[in-house]
């Protein structure tokens, strides 16, 4: 066969493989502003909530019930947003497979929980080393996109002993405070708490606020007082919110955590250059 066909049938192959293992993936957005993505584990496909807030990939009871579980001997201690203690034993996933990507090495967590038809969480666990890109306006996921002249936020991670990984990001209060909050997809769409210590150095009086104890999943009560925010943006100005409702919640593990959405329509997360670029 001619050399030039050769080639170019090569070329074909390698564009058709780099074409699908990188085409578009749609996810839907619930009513509470959740990304629910398609995956297959260990070759059994489920819906799952994105969330980079969840540490560790995380499978409801009823759908891990469809799969041969290979329970090993670690485990992991981990905290709710508002401090309960979740001591989870980890299973390794024979395979995790996203629009025909495949993950290696990846665990999982089984929690006994119902959520609708929604079979569990997949957290950033399988994006260490792979860039993922989230278009809200396109609905649609993308892996290792092109970040070049893309502007960005620094985020730090926590890197929990490889068992779990979350992303955070410096932000500041009403002008005068710089905290650090965890970045939660899981959290859904316009979600913004803070600890109730930073009332205080606020200069925010609680009784301007409405009190509201909530109970948890995991049945623990917290104090949450909501109400308006004159201002919240990333420490760079890039990005800024005014007049934004919020929650003051007492018991809460992290400085704030917020949504994700509010940083731009099309994000790219990218774990090992400790960055999210942000294009639109």
């Amino acid at each position: 066969m001619n050399k030039k066909i050769v080639t170019i049938i090569g070329l074909i192959i390698l564009l058709f493989f780099s074409t699908k293992m990188n085409a578009q993936i749609p996810f839907e957005i619930n009513k509470s502003g959740h990304i629910i993505i398609k995956a297959k584990i260990n070759d059994v496909e489920g819906k799952f909530i994105f969330d980079t807030g969840a540490g560790l990939n995380v499978l409801f009871f009823n759908f891990s019930q469809k799969l041969k579980n290979q329970k090993t001997n670690n485990f992991f201690v981990g905290h709710s947003a508002t401090g309960e203690q979740v001591n989870l034993d980890l299973y390794n996933a024979k395979s995790v497979k996203i629009n025909n990507k495949d993950f290696d090495n990846q665990q999982y967590a089984i929690i006994d929980l119902e959520a609708g038809d929604i079979d569990g969480l997949i957290s950033l666990q399988p994006f260490r080393k792979t860039a993922i890109t989230i278009d809200y306006i396109n609905n649609t996921i993308l892996f290792d996109k092109s970040t070049k002249n893309e502007k960005s936020i620094d985020i730090q991670v926590g890197d929990y002993a490889g068992k779990a990984i979350d992303i955070f990001t410096y932000v500041q209060l009403n002008d005068s405070l710089i905290i650090q909050t965890l970045l939660d997809s899981g959290a859904g769409k316009n979600s913004y708490w803070f600890s109730s210590k930073f009332l205080e150095p606020l200069a925010l009086n609680k009784a301007d606020f409405k009190t509201v104890p909530i109970t948890s999943d995991f049945n623990k009560q917290n104090i949450y007082y909501t109400g308006k925010l004159a201002k919240l943006n990333t420490v760079d100005k890039q990005l800024q919110l005014e007049e934004l409702d919020v929650a003051f919640v007492e018991g809460l593990i992290y400085e704030g955590k917020t949504s994700i959405d509010w940083l731009g329509k099309v994000l790219t997360i990218d774990i090992a250059k400790k960055k999210i670029f942000i294009s639109n």
